[in-house]
């Protein structure tokens, strides 16, 4: 009995010394409120936060960066402590990433300022014009997908800024983007969200949104992130940080 006691305190010691000396990063793009850079330059946002939660009562630390969505991929693939915080689920995506839970989800949109006349009810229709969304979103192979071509009709930018700032400017047609984020990063950039109208609903887009690990994260640490995500779901405290930054609970968690 006592032997086995000394066994277990050794893993946990042993383990307790390894998360510190590996510690996980998290990376996101900037996209509020998810997450984004503060004044101060520090990583802040919901899924932030509800990252820090997880991390809450554990042996884990982590760092925060935020980088364009091209280089978290490759900082993923460079990194088998890097963890995504919000990477949506694609079929294609399924067997390339250790998923560790659903933290939030998208709902996507083809949307225009106000004063596009054209009416558009098909994505068919928008093939006449210029149709843009960010470079390594899934929307990007969604559009290719759909026989959109960077050297006819399809836009690629780096941030969210060079997307709307296009748009506003008539330099762009058409945006394909997660609208639970669009005023936010409308008032960012300094626009006026009132410009924008939802054109049509891509609902056969995937929605849900993962923290998402290199298949080399260490199975412990991927145990425990999952595990604590499910705890702070059943305790109430995922729902208080969604509260805080006014953002909708997921009807299925």
């Amino acid at each position: 009995m006592r032997l086995r006691m000394m066994l277990t305190v050794f893993v946990v010691v042993f383990y307790s010394a390894v998360c510190h000396a590996n510690p996980v990063t998290f990376i996101a793009e900037d996209l509020p409120p998810y997450h984004f850079k503060n004044p101060q330059g520090e990583a802040q946002g919901a899924l932030v936060d509800i990252a820090k939660a997880v991390l809450k009562g554990t042996a884990l630390t982590a760092t925060f960066e935020i980088m364009p969505m091209a280089r978290m991929f490759q900082q993923q693939q460079a990194n088998p402590n890097a963890i995504m915080l919000s990477l949506l689920k694609t079929p294609n995506r399924n067997s390339q990433f250790k998923w560790l839970g659903k933290v939030y989800f998208a709902d996507a949109y083809l949307v225009s300022l106000r004063s596009h006349n054209d009416e558009v009810i098909h994505l068919n229709f928008a093939k006449e014009y210029k149709v843009a969304t960010i470079r390594g979103y899934y929307a990007q192979a969604y559009l290719e997908a759909q026989g959109f071509t960077e050297s006819e009709n399809l836009v690629l930018v780096s941030y969210y800024q060079q997307l709307w700032r296009m748009l506003y400017k008539n330099r762009i047609d058409f945006v394909v983007t997660n609208t639970l984020t669009l005023e936010n990063e409308l008032k960012r950039t300094g626009l006026d969200p009132s410009l924008i109208t939802k054109r049509i609903h891509l609902d056969e887009l995937p929605s849900s949104l993962h923290f998402a690990a290199s298949k080399q994260l260490n199975p412990q640490t991927a145990k425990i992130i999952t595990d604590r995500l499910n705890a702070i779901k059943e305790s109430g405290e995922y729902q208080q940080i969604l509260n805080k930054w006014q953002l909708p609970i997921p009807t299925r968690l």
